[in-house]
């Protein structure tokens, strides 16, 4: 994510998370359809990395989503 007063940072939480996770399902239902919504969310969960206790937990939900989405930010000269 964007860090001020310029960069980027680590982000976690739901707060992150629920743009991706929005995004990602976004690109699957350019038409509305319901068969297609629930395939569409089956698929986004059986791919989520499960990273708690085995299944859906409290802490972690389904796990981590869009793995392959991610991005190491890049090394900033100077930068701790």
């Amino acid at each position: 994510a964007a860090a001020a007063p310029g960069g980027l940072a680590n982000v976690r939480g739901t707060s992150y998370a629920a743009p991706l996770v929005a995004g990602r399902l976004a690109l699957r239902l350019a038409r509305p359809d319901r068969k297609a919504a629930e395939a569409a969310v089956a698929d986004l969960a059986a791919g989520a990395v499960d990273l708690g206790a085995r299944g859906a937990d409290k802490l972690y939900g389904r796990g981590l989503v869009a793995e392959d989405l991610r991005a190491a930010p890049p090394k900033v000269a100077g930068a701790r």
